[in-house]
């Protein structure tokens, strides 16, 4: 199922592009649904791009409450691929389940744009693949026939939380500027 989000972000491109990108983890405080964003590898395979894996922690209590009893921390852990390219000012990422190594497949590109007021739009697309078939016990006729309804389920789930991102940066920067 494909997914576009588009926000605006009040702070100059470059800056929000930087703080995106070098600042993640800093992120987490103004990140209701995350509760860690941890930096396990970092390269510059050439000028202007970077290469980044992120582990993402989500909050237990970000989940809904119907499933919270059979949601485990392992559960909630991402593993980020994110492809940085400062010129074309966007982020080529892949999302790798923790728990779940083939249930899902999650990936896509933030593009970071100026406005003509000073802001940043920036506009997330993506795709996700679940694949329900892949869960022990659960039959592959049902499961194919539940598909685009737990797709759809979930991106309704994961798209306030991309949202969330943008409003993160917001208060970030007018932190420090405070």
């Amino acid at each position: 199922m494909e997914f576009t989000i588009e926000e605006l972000i009040a702070g100059p491109v470059n800056e929000v592009f930087t703080v995106m990108r070098d600042k993640l983890p800093d992120l987490v405080p103004f990140l209701p649904e995350v509760e860690s964003i941890q930096v396990l590898e970092r390269a510059e395979p050439g000028p202007g791009r970077h290469r980044f894996l992120n582990l993402w922690q989500g909050r237990p209590d970000a989940a809904p409450k119907a499933v919270r009893p059979f949601v485990t921390g392992n559960m909630l852990r991402w593993k980020d691929h994110a492809e940085w390219d400062e010129a074309a000012m966007k982020v080529a990422w892949r999302l790798e389940p923790f728990h779940f190594g083939t249930l899902f497949e999650c990936r896509g590109e933030d593009l970071f744009a100026a406005t003509p007021d000073g802001k940043t739009r920036m506009t997330i697309k993506g795709t996700l693949d679940i694949y329900p078939e892949r869960i022990p016990g659960v039959p592959k006729f049902l499961a194919k026939r539940l598909r685009p309804d737990v797709e759809k389920f979930i991106v309704n789930l994961v798209t306030p939380n991309l949202r969330g991102v943008a409003g993160g940066i917001t208060r970030y920067l007018a932190q420090k500027k405070a």
